[in-house]
């Protein structure tokens, strides 16, 4: 097994009688993008909480490195990195400014974040729109933001709860770019995503959630972020 797996072995979380994540055995490893798909409210979004350390699980453990990744959230590392449907960020801020207060938290001055982020937003297009506040952005432009922060602390594992659920088609394309090229870096990533046509093409494993975890299927081929056919053409012609 890679050093930089991720590793949950029986985990299980309770919310009084509701049990949402019921005896989860999974492994991520540097290189894979594992896709977990199912039905709303098949415990996805919690898993992924437990995954990043975020919340304890009732029974069994979460390891990162041998850190249970609740003690290893706690050090404020950015090694394991998530990302939501809803970005986070402060609206009054411009998104520099929220990269360069998030990256503080993280210990990085100004020119380290600038230094980290600078080939991160010509990946991520996100261009002059930088400097206005997020308040003035789309949803692709805030979760564009969101990435920009989470990668920028070079995560060794990258987790994404429904990253594309409320962008346009160009925007989600991009995301999807990001998050095999990240895996292709030799990130180990989590993706939890309703988007079974992208998942056929990114994902190297995939399972479906549905409080406990289905068996695991490996997708055979070469993995890589759908093509872009002649909509997407016709939209960035428009753009």
């Amino acid at each position: 097994m890679a050093d930089d797996a991720l590793v949950a072995r029986g985990v299980v979380r309770h919310y009084g009688e509701r049990t949402p994540v019921d005896g989860v055995d999974l492994t991520l490893v540097p290189g894979q993008v594992f896709g977990l798909i199912g039905p709303n409210g098949g415990g996805k979004s919690t898993l992924l909480l437990l995954l990043a350390g975020l919340v304890t699980p009732s029974e069994g453990e979460v390891l990162f490195r041998g850190i249970p990744t609740p003690k290893l959230a706690r050090t404020a590392q950015g090694l394991v990195g998530l990302i939501t449907a809803e970005p986070g960020l402060y609206p009054l801020l411009t998104g520099r400014e929220n990269l360069h207060f998030f990256g503080g938290l993280y210990g990085l001055g100004r020119g380290d974040v600038d230094a980290r982020c600078a080939p991160l937003l010509d990946e991520l297009e996100l261009g002059s729109a930088l400097d206005l506040r997020t308040a003035t952005y789309s949803s692709g432009m805030r979760q564009k933001v969101s990435l920009a922060r989470a990668l920028m602390l070079r995560p060794a594992v990258l987790l994404l709860d429904e990253p594309t659920a409320n962008l346009d088609p160009l925007s989600s394309h991009t995301l999807h770019h990001v998050v095999r090229r990240c895996a292709d870096d030799g990130v180990a990533v989590g993706l939890a995503t309703h988007d079974l046509h992208a998942a056929s093409f990114i994902c190297d494993r995939v399972a479906v959630m549905d409080r406990t975890l289905g068996p695991i299927e490996t997708l055979e081929g070469q993995r890589q972020p759908p093509p872009e056919g002649r909509l997407h053409q016709m939209l960035r012609e428009h753009a």
